[in-house]
This record gives structure tokens, C-alpha cells and sequence, in this order.
């Protein structure tokens, strides 16, 4: 009776360990089919999706599918008063825009090349080169950090006029960037595609906030052409000198225009280092986190933290409670990089 008593006790001890696991296993989805690449420059130019700009963070759509759709093009962009530059895009800013998803959704997407510039063979240029003479049209592709699938395939340069279709499928929770993985990869990073993707638990992430905002942080490597004129440089990134470094694209943009919240209010934040090249140390002052989810992922939760150090295509979400009334600055506590553009303010009234 004793041993029989001891059997019981210990299947269902096994039992009720193994439920919830069952319950909570994760069906990944590995790969999908072929890409395929079509000439559609007719389609309807923009971005399609549960898709915005930083620092709004999109809502997700319903279903098992979704279907997203970027265009690239080469534009001229204002990082700030006086400094602009030709930027290559995703959509219509630097960085491209947010993507929000849950997981288990199938992310059925498609990106047109619309670059209509020729651009130099080698823009691999020194301080001492000028613009080579030999140009071409010029290829760019997608990498999306949250897909599991086959890059060769997937993630293949297209020309100018060319789209690219592919599905993935996500499988983990958290905030992945995205990039171009166009050869040199550095070159097309630096002069702006990158981005953010969001992937959201199926039952959303725990908790409840006010404010929810969403941060890339980046490099910038230029270098003087004219009085406000700008060229990436890629000689500059090789040493990692950035010349700017800034929250979703404009240097200390959120201090000329403050976020404004509330005193007591719980603000969750979705953060990203898209580099291309240093770390960084996100730090609010006058307050703490007190949940951080590493890479954006609930199961790596810290808690208590002062700052989140972050290296390149490394992200996080941080939550914390405005205390009072006032105005709390958010920097890169890397003061070079806070004095080189990273820094806001939210203002708490």
C-alpha cells in the first residue's frame, strides 16, 4: 500500500509537470516556399501592413496571414537642421517602418526596388577620392531578424523595377530588426535600411501600460559635401567614428518636441540597436526599469534596472512608472553618443 501510495503520488507529480508544457509547447514553422522575383512597377507605390513610423507602435491585425508590402527608394533626408543626405529607405523615412505581428502569424510579403539613381560602382571611398565615374542601378534586399528561413532564397538583392514575394512565419516573441543584406552590407545600413519588427506572444504581452513607444537607435557616418549636404562614408564606419547617433532617425529630435505623458503613469518601451557598429546603454533619468524583457522576449526578464546595455541588432523592452511631475530625459548613458544626437525627453505633466 506504502509503494502504491508513492506511485500515485509521483504520476501525478509527472502529470502535472507535463500538462502545462504540453499546453504551452511552441509549434515552430521552419522555412516556406520558393521567392519569387516579378517586374511590378505598376503596383500602388507605399507600405502595406500593420506597419507606422516611431516612436507610435502599430496595432496588430487579425488572422493567421498578413500581407505587408514595402517600397525602396532613394530620397533626400534631413537627420537635422542643415545636415541632409541621399538616404536609401525602406517606405519613406529612416528607419523603415515598425512591423508588429503575433506569433504564429504567417507574414506574407513582397518589396519593390523603386531606386531610380544611378549610383557610384565603388562608393568604398577615402578622404581623398572623389565620386568614381563608373556607375550602375543599384540592387537592395530585406533581412528580417524574426524569420526563419533560407537567406539565399529569401533575402536575394533585387534590381531597380524588380519585386521580391516571400512568407515567413513568427516564432518567437520579441524586437528583431530588419536590414538590407545587399553586399556591402555596411554601405546599405549606413545609409539607412534598417528597421524594427515587433513580434507579439499570442495572448499579447503580460501586463498593462499607458503609453506604449517604439526607439531605434542607429549610426551615422557622413561626411561633408556642402554647406548641408552629406555623403555616408564607409572609411568612417569601418572605424566606427559615427558623425550622429539618434532615436528613430533625427538627431535629439524628441527635445525639440518632448513625448508629454502623465505622473504615475506605466510607460513600456520597444527598443532597438540597429548599430550598424557600437553598443549602447539606454538609461532614463529619474527613474528605473523595473521590467526589462531581453530582446523583447518575456521569458528574459530582468528587473531593477538602472540601464540596458545593448550591442548591435540587440533589442529590448523596458517598462517603468513616471514618479511625479517633470521632465525625464532618455539617453544612450554612452555621453558621446547622448552629445552626438541620442537623447530625448519624455515630460510628465
Amino acid at each position: 500500500m506504502k509503494n502504491f501510495l508513492l506511485l500515485l503520488v509521483v504520476t501525478i507529480i509527472f502529470f502535472s509537470c507535463q500538462g502545462p508544457q504540453n499546453k504551452n509547447t511552441q509549434q515552430n514553422v521552419y522555412g516556406s516556399p520558393p521567392a519569387s522575383i516579378t517586374k511590378d512597377t505598376q503596383s500602388a507605390h507605399g507600405i502595406t501592413g500593420p506597419l507606422s513610423y516611431g516612436p507610435t507602435v502599430p496595432a496588430t491585425q487579425p488572422g493567421d496571414t498578413i500581407e505587408v508590402k514595402f517600397d525602396v527608394q532613394h530620397k533626400l533626408f534631413h537627420i537635422k537642421n542643415n545636415v541632409a543626405y541621399k538616404a536609401w529607405m525602406f517606405g519613406d523615412s529612416v528607419p523603415g517602418p515598425i512591423l508588429k505581428v503575433r506569433v504564429g502569424q504567417v507574414v506574407k510579403f513582397s518589396m519593390t526596388n523603386r531606386s531610380n539613381e544611378n549610383v557610384p560602382l565603388s562608393m568604398d571611398m577615402d578622404h581623398s577620392t572623389d565620386i568614381e565615374h563608373t556607375i550602375m542601378p543599384m540592387p537592395h534586399s530585406i533581412d528580417f531578424h524574426a524569420a526563419m528561413v533560407n537567406p539565399e532564397d529569401k533575402y536575394r538583392s533585387i534590381n531597380p523595377g524588380e519585386t521580391i514575394h516571400f512568407t515567413w512565419t513568427a516564432n518567437y516573441p520579441g524586437v528583431f530588426m530588419y536590414h538590407c543584406g545587399t553586399p556591402m552590407v555596411l554601405m546599405h545600413m549606413i545609409y539607412g535600411m534598417i528597421g524594427m519588427v515587433i513580434v507579439e506572444p499570442k495572448s499579447g504581452f503580460p501586463g498593462k501600460v499607458d503609453h506604449e513607444f517604439a526607439f531605434v537607435q542607429n549610426e551615422y557616418y557622413l561626411r561633408k559635401m556642402n554647406d548641408s549636404t552629406y555623403i555616408p562614408d564607409t572609411a568612417m564606419a569601418r572605424l566606427k567614428q559615427p558623425s550622429f547617433v539618434t532615436f528613430n532617425g533625427k538627431v535629439a529630435q524628441y527635445v525639440l518636441h518632448p513625448i508629454p505623458v502623465k505622473a504615475g503613469e506605466r510607460i513600456r518601451v520597444f527598443f532597438i540597436n540597429d548599430g550598424p557598429n557600437n553598443a549602447t546603454s539606454f538609461h532614463v533619468i529619474g527613474t528605473i526599469f523595473d521590467k526589462v524583457w531581453l530582446d523583447g522576449n518575456p521569458a528574459n526578464k530582468l528587473e531593477g534596472m538602472q540601464a540596458v546595455y545593448l550591442g548591435p541588432a540587440c533589442g529590448a523592452i523596458m517598462e517603468f512608472v513616471v514618479p511625479e511631475k517633470g521632465r525625464y530625459t532618455f539617453v544612450d548613458h554612452s555621453f558621446a553618443d547622448a552629445e552626438m544626437g541620442a537623447i530625448g525627453q519624455f515630460v510628465a505633466e
